[in-house]
């Protein structure tokens, strides 16, 4: 695996940078556990993404739906049956590039390897729309062309440095690249941003909950301004 697939794997794997809606709808069925506000608290207290309204949770299913061209009711119908919305995702993956409808290919699920050698959509054409995906989501989220974004993830900087780095940029108007390069291990983004003369709070809240590890924006190393954060993911 090249070192930009790894770069690319680990802000999959961490959920710094995933598909549209995804790790919402994640977090809709983890909320629909919470039968009381004691238990609501208690996943406050972790750090966990607060219950969703009615409301929030059909335009993230519409989100969803829109993005991989899939019927909004057969989501919710999914949902309704407890299905992971891991499934649903590969479903809807699979779906997308062999060109059977999503619930032909979800009702087919076993292995999902084995989905997919049925439906003849080979491994390479999964990782080929994976990075498209991610690297598509990233430059939503940053506020940068896609073709920035590969640049940087080839650099060896990690999809949350790159979102932050580039709402920072636009903010201010200024090159990512002189943006970027402000984050040293002594100091925090949260001290570029104020360098820059950009509100930190606009920064974290932009795109809130879309997009980010915890669900909850930036990652809790983010929140905090963890001075021991590097910019740079390892290979």
């Amino acid at each position: 695996m090249n070192s930009l697939k790894k770069k690319i794997l680990a802000g999959l794997l961490s959920g710094a940078i995933i598909f549209t809606g995804g790790l919402a709808i994640n977090s809709v069925q983890a909320a629909e556990n919470s039968t009381n506000q004691q238990q609501e608290f208690g996943r406050h207290q972790r750090g966990e993404r607060p219950k969703m309204t009615d409301e929030q949770r059909s335009q993230r299913i519409k989100e969803f739906a829109e993005h991989y061209g899939v019927n909004q009711a057969e989501v919710e119908a999914a949902l309704k049956k407890h299905t992971d919305f891991r499934d649903l995702q590969q479903a809807a993956i699979l779906a997308k590039l062999s060109g059977k409808s999503f619930s032909e290919v979800l009702s087919m699920k076993t292995d999902w390897r084995q989905v997919a050698e049925k439906l003849g959509v080979s491994r390479e054409q999964v990782e080929n729309f994976m990075k498209a995906e991610m690297l598509e989501g990233l430059a939503k989220n940053s506020k940068l062309d896609t073709k920035t974004v590969e640049s940087l993830l080839k650099e060896k900087y990690n999809p949350r440095d790159i979102t932050i780095a580039g709402r920072i940029a636009d903010a201010s108007g200024k090159n990512i690249k002189s943006v970027i390069a402000k984050k040293k291990i002594n100091n925090n983004w949260e001290d570029v941003a104020k360098e820059f003369n950009v509100d930190w709070k606009k920064i974290t809240n932009s795109e809130r909950g879309r997009g980010f590890g915890n669900g909850n924006g930036f990652g809790r190393n983010h929140e905090r301004g963890d001075k021991n954060q590097r910019p740079q993911a390892e290979d």
